[in-house]
């Protein structure tokens, strides 16, 4: 009796046994999952002219198009230039006439001529240089997008280059993934692939768009052992077709793969 005992425990281990082995064989085998992030295309909003803001027009999360004004410079300073300027230029502009008027009856010389209509053209081209800078004063929207981030505010002093609020293009959003070489003969130019993310109601829809061909990193490198090869990754650029409000610069994405195919 105690040996039949013995026995039918024994049974009952080796077949537990089996059963976790195959339960571990099916999570070895499930699909693999890469892990990827958003990413779009910023725009510092500025201009090349320093000086201080007078008024912004938006605030963060606006809607934008292009040509819109975002904001103002204070202009005072060369508007006044413009208006000492345009009282030479009108005062060079009589004594143009009169010289000219001098030369035709023989009483100056052409050099005399010469000089003062150099200096009349020299008045307009530093005018229209003015009016230029005036308007650049005036920062206006390079595209269509949203305001992401509101750098200045009003009343302060905007060096060159400095934005006022950075633009974001939610056309332009896309995911990349690094996927290892091993499993790229899943991914070409133009496949769509439904991506997941943390927030289980959200998927969108990617399009590959680019697939760097240099080889990034090795994920794993070869031992001392025969047959072992470097394990290398690539860049692959997906384009988000859907959802593209959704997803935030710096946000996770999952892309999910078939088993490579071990020969």
């Amino acid at each position: 009796m105690k040996r039949i005992l013995i026995f039918l425990f024994s049974g009952l281990l080796t077949m537990l046994f089996t059963t976790s082995c195959k339960e571990f064989d099916k999570n070895e085998v499930k699909n693999p999952e890469f892990q990827g992030y958003i990413e779009n295309t910023q725009v510092n909003v500025t201009t090349r002219i320093p000086g201080r803001i007078e008024k912004i027009f938006v605030d963060e999360g606006d809607t934008l198009k292009e040509g819109d004004t975002v904001a103002t410079l204070d202009t005072r300073v060369l508007k006044a230039k413009r208006e000492a300027l345009l009282a030479k230029l009108k005062n060079v502009s009589v004594n143009k006439k009169r010289v000219e008027n001098l030369y035709e009856a023989g009483a100056v010389p052409l050099q005399k001529l010469d000089e003062i209509n150099t200096g009349y053209d020299m008045l307009r081209a530093n005018i229209k240089a003015l009016d230029i800078n005036i308007d650049d004063m005036t920062i206006r929207a390079p595209m269509d997008g949203i305001v992401t981030v509101k750098v200045l505010e009003p009343n302060q002093m905007m060096p060159p280059g400095m934005p006022v609020v950075i633009e974001t293009d939610p056309s332009g959003t896309w995911a990349r993934f690094g996927i290892p070489e091993t499993y790229l003969d899943q991914i070409n130019l133009g496949d769509v692939f439904q991506l997941q993310t943390s927030n289980k109601d959200l998927s969108v829809k990617a399009k590959v768009i680019q697939i760097i061909p240099m080889a990034d990193f090795a994920i794993h490198t070869p031992t001392t052992l025969r047959d072992q090869r470097d394990v290398r990754t690539f860049d692959v650029k997906m384009l988000i077709l859907d959802h593209q409000l959704d997803c935030k610069p710096g946000m996770s994405v999952y892309l999910t793969l078939k088993p490579e195919n071990k020969k």
